[in-house]
């Protein structure tokens, strides 16, 4: 019975082929000309994406480095241990490195900018997309730690505004690989290895684990943005052919058939699901063969499609739902005229919304177009899926609101006026 109601959604589709033709071209259409266009525009045609953070040093670092000092001088080591000792703490300065060495490498200043604090106050957060507070007393539990060679590590504390954008992961990224190299330093100790030597190994991996991210291209930016805009086109277009069935009386026809209401919301539901599904794969293969947008994961890019066309067929159910308690075919043209464009617009399907910063940048980042505009980026650029619960989560719940909301409608009216 399921399966009979998703096919008549799918057949009266497929017998307007013209909706099927604008719904597939017109994306098409669209990557073309903004791709095109702002490509030439944008940076050589690259989106750039590039993370500021604030370190705020509240530690007193030459004062820690001479207390190291002097608890060496008053040890009972031997003279040589001393001096090996003095020459270790002089040689590191984990602080200085971090602003210094791994901030100022050419190749991580492409995505990630650092401006140093003595004082939090004067920290603008809004400026910044991280803020890294480094305590007082950090320099000298540090040594302390190295010298008594104990495994705890003195921590910094990072503050963001928000949890899961792509400069947020960048700064993560970054310092948990510095961070790793203090766990490194113990072993070099421990080794009685050369331990500026491994640094630079460790800097230098971290140098290619950037550069492996891809640089989101503009046809990569706006083949995700147009995607993710029409495939709501594609639930709203099938809550219009789900409410003409309501105007043709066959709806009448399915219920006197002793048909549950649930299930042909069901199958609508269904329909809007599998029809999203075709006009993504349909799109992402012509932007892959002709322009080259290749994810590097199939994996994580089908758990992001079936994410969003859980969303798609969520939203497809919710517009036929308010259509047939409204009993009026405007509701489904009013979302399709009005708000699926703003959920693109805040979504960032037609430009960069976190480039305006401040509430824009929150509002696109949890918005179900944003959320599916960054789920989608970040698997262009090699994220895991780990890194992508934030977004998927954002959607799901979305999916799910919208399918209470419906259910709720239809309880109240009874499906039908």
């Amino acid at each position: 019975m399921l399966w009979q109601m998703i096919k008549k959604e799918l057949l009266m589709i497929w017998r307007r082929p013209r909706e099927l033709i604008v719904l597939l071209l017109m994306p098409f259409v669209l990557i073309t000309i903004l791709g095109s266009a702002l490509g030439a525009l944008d940076n050589n045609g690259e989106v750039e994406v590039h993370a500021k953070l604030a370190v705020v040093v509240e530690d007193e670092v030459n004062q820690g480095q001479q207390k190291a000092i002097d608890l060496v001088n008053q040890s009972n080591r031997s003279e040589q241990e001393k001096r090996e000792k003095i020459a270790l703490i002089q040689s590191l300065q984990p602080i200085e490195t971090f602003i210094h060495e791994v901030g100022e490498k050419p190749e991580l200043k492409k995505v990630l900018s650092i401006t140093e604090y003595s004082d939090r106050i004067k920290v603008k957060e809004k400026d910044f997309d991280g803020v890294l507070v480094i305590p007082k007393g950090f320099t000298a539990e540090f040594y302390a730690n190295l010298l008594k060679e104990e495994a705890n590590i003195p921590a910094w504390t990072l503050m963001t505004k928000e949890k899961q954008s792509l400069q947020v992961t960048i700064i993560r990224d970054i310092i948990t690989n510095y961070q790793q190299e203090w766990v490194y330093l113990k072993t070099a100790q421990e080794l009685q290895l050369d331990y500026s030597a491994l640094v630079n190994i460790k800097t230098d991996e971290q140098i290619k684990n950037f550069e492996k991210k891809k640089e989101i291209s503009a046809f990569a930016y706006y083949g995700v943005g147009m995607c993710v805009m029409f495939v709501f086109y594609i639930s709203t277009t099938v809550a219009g052919f789900a409410y003409q069935q309501k105007e043709e009386l066959m709806y009448e026809r399915i219920i006197l058939a002793n048909v549950p209401k649930i299930v042909f919301f069901v199958g609508v539901f269904f329909a809007a699901f599998i029809l999203s599904f075709l006009q993504l794969t349909i799109l992402f293969s012509l932007t892959a063969s002709i322009y080259g947008i290749v994810f590097p994961s199939i994996l994580n890019h089908l758990v992001v499609t079936l994410t969003v066309n859980v969303m798609a067929a969520a939203f497809a159910t919710f517009t036929t739902a308010i259509s047939f308690a409204a009993n009026s075919r405007n509701v489904e043209s009013i979302l399709s005229s009005l708000i699926v464009p703003i959920i693109a617009f805040i979504g960032g399907s037609f430009f960069d919304v976190s480039a305006i910063g401040g509430f824009m940048e929150t509002l696109g980042e949890y918005s179900p177009g944003g959320a599916a505009i960054t789920a989608y980026l970040k698997v262009y650029q090699g994220y895991s899926l780990a890194d992508l619960w934030g977004q998927l989560k954002a959607i799901l719940l979305f999916s799910v609101t919208l399918l209470l909301i419906s259910i709720i409608i239809l309880k109240k009216r009874g499906g039908i006026r």
